[in-house]
């Protein structure tokens, strides 16, 4: 008997070291670029700015929690702490700051930039030590029932969409939000990628302006924004 358990106690040791190292590495980032993702244009200590309609500071790398949203049309500017960082995608994450607001920002995908230096000179900045904590996937949506003021918002862009068609990404990519108004990211949708989805209700007015639908996306419900100022996020497929 005593044989037997000491042969137990040594499989479980040695399970245990291949086991723990595989652990720690899913919470250590992969330092460097990405294979197949856009070439690092930002630098640590210096100056980025969205290159897009707008860019999303996250809570973490490969997170789907957005701390807030930097537009172009705002001439919002962040530093650069540290990066980059090859995270799900293929994407390379930078961690910045904005606003006081310390986040992250990815890159770019398939030769597009979302996000692009304003300077290239380095300012002198010690990166960080980074703990990447995985941020859980929403498994359950809020009610569905919007509770907001129902119609168009003054100062957004005239709706488009309407209740039954079909619609697409209008730039790079859309995001696929939990509930209207809400910060937490299902998914995200690529104009690249042909990605389309059916509009199930709306418009309902929110902050930003926005103009937020209910909609479809591969039989996932969420909602999206239509644009701000003069330009379109999504459009119709008509």
């Amino acid at each position: 008997m005593r044989k037997h358990g000491s042969v137990l106690i040594l499989l479980l040791v040695f399970v245990g070291l291949i086991l723990v190292p595989a652990l720690v590495s899913a919470q250590t980032p992969v330092t460097g670029a990405c294979p197949g993702a856009p070439a690092p244009r930002l630098v640590i200590g210096g100056t980025g700015r969205v290159a897009q309609v707008y860019s999303s500071l996250r809570a973490g790398l490969d997170s789907n929690v957005i701390l807030k949203v930097m537009y172009r049309a705002n001439n919002d500017t962040f530093t650069v702490v540290n990066g980059p960082f090859c995270g799900f995608g293929p994407y390379n994450w930078w961690q910045v700051q904005h606003m006081g607001i310390t986040g992250w920002v990815t890159e770019g995908t398939d030769g597009v930039y979302w996000v692009e230096p304003v300077t290239t000179t380095p300012a002198t900045v010690t990166p960080a030590p980074v703990t990447v904590t995985p941020t859980p996937i929403p498994t359950a949506l809020p009610p569905l029932t919007p509770v907001l003021n129902v119609g168009a918002c003054p100062g957004a862009p005239a709706p488009r969409l309407v209740i039954g068609g079909m619609a697409r990404p209008a730039q790079v990519y859309s995001s696929l939000r939990a509930a209207l108004d809400s910060n937490v990211v299902l998914t995200v949708m690529y104009k690249a990628s042909g990605d389309t989805f059916k509009v199930l209700n709306g418009p309902f007015c929110a902050t930003g302006p926005h103009n937020w639908w209910q909609v479809d996306y591969k039989g996932r419900v969420g909602w999206v924004t239509e644009g701000m100022g003069s330009a379109y996020w999504v459009e119709p497929i008509k």
